[in-house]
């Protein structure tokens, strides 16, 4: 982790990445894992319309297909060596915060695999492929 004046960065790497969505999708996905015991922490990025990153666990090894898939959904794909703001950071649109309560030290990261079924699964069923 990066801090610089009034920010907290992370640096995606082998171990963590982060999947940015609209907030509204993002809630879905979130509902989505959290059912099926795979929820993570969620990072609240200020600013309208409001954003989400889901942190992962690496995503270095995805196949095209599925960055390709996330990207046509409206998500991002945060990889090895993106900076990412964590809490407490403020940014240009305001301060960064947590989806609910602040996670463990060590929380656990549902795999980014799980992240793109669960987006898929949720936009399936609104008709998109």
């Amino acid at each position: 982790m990066l801090r610089s004046e009034n920010r907290l960065l992370l640096t995606t790497d082998h171990a963590v990445s982060a999947v940015e969505l609209a907030a509204g999708i993002g809630g879905e996905v979130q509902h989505y894992l959290s059912v099926r015991m795979l929820g993570g922490p969620v990072v609240v990025l200020p600013g309208a319309p409001g954003r989400w990153l889901i942190l992962t666990s690496s995503a270095d090894e995805a196949s095209q297909v599925n960055l390709i898939r996330l990207r046509a959904r409206g998500a991002l794909t945060h990889r090895l060596g993106t900076l990412v703001p964590l809490p407490p950071s403020r940014i240009d649109r305001g301060g960064v915060g947590w989806l609910g309560d602040v996670p463990a030290e060590k929380p656990f990261l549902p795999p980014f695999s799980a992240v793109v079924a669960a987006l898929r699964a949720v936009t399936e069923t609104a008709g998109l492929r």
